[in-house]
């Protein structure tokens, strides 16, 4: 695998919100790490000029709806895992497969779900489309589960089980039972938060059923595409610790309005980016990039912290190695810059504004992804550029 360097960076992203920027302007990478941040190395066997340009890791989708390969039937699109590559998005972390044509959602099989998750966690943990990381086989919990369960899939590497189409209240030992066995075997609990789904299946969660649940991630919190009353959002950033998702594909006026909440309250390590998608929304290429400059513009929100949110934030969420410029983590990572006509002196001031960045180069495990620019964004005033191999 060949070493990689890269200098002349305008400003480096660490993806750890609490310490988010690095003064370092130069990355060694080798065997697809982070080997140095910050070197006095000269060569490598590719030496990339950044041009000044914002460095960040690679933004992590934190809610994606995956089938199989790159193709999706709710849109019945092709190649949207590879476009979205090309929105930044080096990871993503299913939500559920749940858009299967004639899957049955209305009367749930728990053997069925569970082969589910193990069919499309072993699918693509042996195909990633154009190289990027898909953790698939997030279970969906319906009643009937048993402990063998959810044993099975964390056996089998997934990474989280989500209630979507579960009746809460009819059994509430059992609905405990699953938080708590999810916990116990290192899995990520989420829910699906707000009003109803397209699939017109799944059960509402406001407030009471969540607080009651106590999951780790409160999915697309900003709705999905509809979101809990304010009041109750409210209440579940005040009276837990969750995990709180902001999604492209909810309400943006309501994500604007918590997000000035969530900062005030000193809450912004609670909050991680995710389109939703693909779903009704449709298919989202930019729908990180578009969801970060909406979190980036909030009063109380620096633009570095909203980075953060995509990136290292959304790895700790998940257990994910990747999503922080860190020496011994995968090197998988960004360089973008500012587009031409767009406010602010740097990057990072534009996407203050709420501007899309453009993206000029994408590097997952090390090897480059995307050598020239994005087909997805509009190029960066100064694209970066290898200057030796």
């Amino acid at each position: 695998m060949k070493s990689v360097l890269i200098h002349h960076i305008g400003t480096l992203v660490t993806g750890d919100i609490r310490a988010p920027l690095s003064d370092a302007a130069s990355l060694y990478i080798q065997d697809g790490l982070f080997k140095e941040i910050g070197t006095g190395r000269t060569s490598a066997d590719i030496v990339i000029d950044a041009r000044g340009n914002l460095v960040t890791p690679g933004l992590i989708d934190s809610h994606v709806h995956p089938s199989f390969g790159d193709f999706t039937p709710v849109q019945n699109a092709t190649n949207w895992i590879s476009n979205y590559l090309h929105g930044g998005v080096t990871c993503m972390v299913s939500a559920g497969e749940l858009h299967l044509p004639g899957l049955p959602i209305d009367n749930p099989d728990p053997n069925l779900f569970r082969s589910l998750a193990l069919l499309t966690r072993a699918c693509y943990d042996r195909h990633r489309p154009s190289g990027v990381k898909v953790e698939a086989g997030t279970m969906m919990l319906v009643p009937g589960m048993k402990r063998a369960d959810f044993e099975a899939v964390a056996a089998a590497g997934s990474k989280c089980v989500k209630f979507i189409f579960y009746s809460y209240g009819e059994n509430p030992d059992e609905q405990a039972d699953y938080v708590r066995w999810a916990k116990e075997l290192g899995l990520k609990v989420k829910i699906h938060s707000g009003g109803v789904s397209r699939s017109g299946v799944s059960r509402p969660a406001g407030a009471d059923v969540i607080l009651k649940l106590k999951p780790d991630i409160v999915g697309h919190i900003n709705g999905g595409p509809i979101p809990m009353p304010l009041s109750d959002m409210e209440r579940i950033l005040l009276e837990s610790d969750y995990l709180l998702e902001i999604a492209y594909g909810g309400n943006h006026s309501i994500a604007q309005t918590f997000m000035k909440k969530v900062a005030e309250q000193g809450q912004l390590h609670r909050v991680i980016l995710g389109t939703d998608t693909p779903s009704g929304t449709g298919v989202a290429p930019r729908g990180l990039l578009r969801t970060m400059a909406l979190v980036a513009s909030v009063p109380g929100v620096k633009p570095e912290e909203a980075v953060c949110m995509a990136t290292g934030s959304a790895a700790l969420a998940h257990n994910l190695n990747s999503g922080f410029v860190q020496e011994g983590k995968p090197a998988d990572l960004v360089i973008m810059g500012k587009i031409q006509g767009a406010s602010g002196n740097t990057p990072l001031e534009s996407l203050r504004d709420g501007n899309l960045l453009g993206i000029s180069m994408v590097l997952i495990d090390g090897q480059l992804v995307i050598r020239d620019r994005s087909l997805q964004t509009p190029p960066p005033e100064t694209g970066a550029r290898i200057i030796g191999h």
